[in-house]
């Protein structure tokens, strides 16, 4: 998804390895004729168990979270529990928005039915809830606009 933000382009890769950093700068409209500059910090962590420790000292100060799944992979999302756990302990009240990614494989290998999703953001109460593609583009810079524009308003920059 980072990837695809900040190429605008598919980028086929590896696994991320413990931690990968990024910005990406970003401007967002108050729909009154002001546009506002901003530079997102984007933090992507592995999935994986042996990489968790990592999180809880980057999740203190986050203001936004991407809780991001795979539609064609089951356990991924069952993993959504415990990284909303770890980052609600350690950051002070995020924006959330929950991701699912791979929509583009959606009819023939989707494994985790839209309405889970939406059955997990309720249950968590997480702000926004979309599924995305790297590889077509789906969504994927709505979902920083959205959280964006969210943290924006929590800080009463927007209205």
């Amino acid at each position: 998804m980072i990837q695809r933000l900040i190429t605008g382009k598919f980028i086929g890769q590896k696994i991320t390895i413990g931690t990968d950093l990024a910005s990406y700068k970003l401007d967002i409209d108050d729909n009154q004729g002001n546009i506002y500059k901003v530079t997102l910090q984007l933090w992507d962590f592995a999935g994986e168990k042996r990489f968790r420790f990592f999180l809880p000292r980057y999740a203190r100060g986050a203001q936004g979270c991407v809780l991001a799944y795979d539609i064609t992979r089951y356990t991924s999302f069952e993993d959504l529990v415990e990284w909303y756990q770890i980052v609600n302990e350690n950051a002070s009240d995020p924006i959330y928005c929950l991701c699912g990614g791979k929509v583009d494989l959606a009819s023939e290998k989707r494994t985790v039915q839209y309405s889970e999703g939406e059955e997990f953001q309720k249950a968590y109460n997480i702000d926004h809830f979309f599924e995305t593609s790297s590889k077509s583009g789906e969504n994927n810079k709505l979902v920083f606009e959205t959280i964006t524009r969210s943290i924006l308003k929590a800080y009463r920059v927007l209205k």
